[in-house]
């Protein structure tokens, strides 16, 4: 049974959430905060699997405070559920590493299906990341020199696709599929998939899609 912290200054949206979630035998509601400072509070003392965060709150914000929400309790997982898709706020967020981020008129089904994802590790960002970052980044693109097979293949990471599925969808192998994916995670320093999708929303690398 997976805790869930839920934290937003509107009772309505936490019931909606609570209806959702609790329609989920695995999930379990531990606490609600409405405030920022209420967030960290009830976080630091519930010790929760998952926190689910509005983005914008009174007092200090969700991605203020996922750096000592993570550093009390390491296994956590933050997600961003919030009304606001701007790529600053998003940015911000894979800074502060949250691990989610989606958004308000989102389906049920999705939501859950985002929770499951978060909670196995996979990092879900829902909006599009703009181009705003682009000529900040374009450096970072050409240093990693990706190969356009490469380049199609992080498209497909990043879109929460396993080896086997980007495989079948690019008429390759499984085994060539590995190859590529090894050579991503060298070119861009990264210890797996999930950091490696981190790593490309920060450099606006690819547009990120839930």
């Amino acid at each position: 049974m997976y805790k869930i912290l839920l934290a937003d200054d509107h009772q309505i949206v936490r019931d909606g959430l609570k209806l959702i979630i609790g329609s989920h035998g695995d999930y379990t509601i531990v606490g609600e905060a409405s405030n920022g400072d209420e967030l960290l509070s009830k976080a630091l003392e519930l010790q929760p699997d998952l926190v689910l965060s509005d983005l914008k709150m009174p007092g200090r914000t969700i991605i203020d405070h996922c750096p000592a929400i993570k550093e009390n309790n390491p296994n956590v997982k933050v997600m961003v559920l919030t009304a606001y898709d701007d790529s600053e706020d998003i940015y911000n967020a894979v800074d502060a590493e949250v691990d989610g981020y989606i958004m308000k008129d989102t389906p049920p089904e999705q939501i859950l299906n985002t929770i499951q994802m978060v909670l196995m590790g996979i990092s879900c960002f829902q909006p599009k990341v703009t181009a705003k970052r682009a000529t900040d980044n374009k450096e970072t693109k050409n240093k990693l020199n990706l190969t356009q097979r490469e380049k199609e293949i992080f498209h497909s990471i990043v879109d929460n696709l396993s080896n086997q599925e980007i495989a079948k969808k690019l008429y390759i192998s499984e085994a060539t599929v590995k190859t590529h994916v090894s050579s991503i995670l060298r070119k861009t320093g990264q210890p797996n998939r999930s950091q490696a999708v981190l790593y490309a929303i920060k450099h606006n690398l690819v547009n990120v899609q839930l």
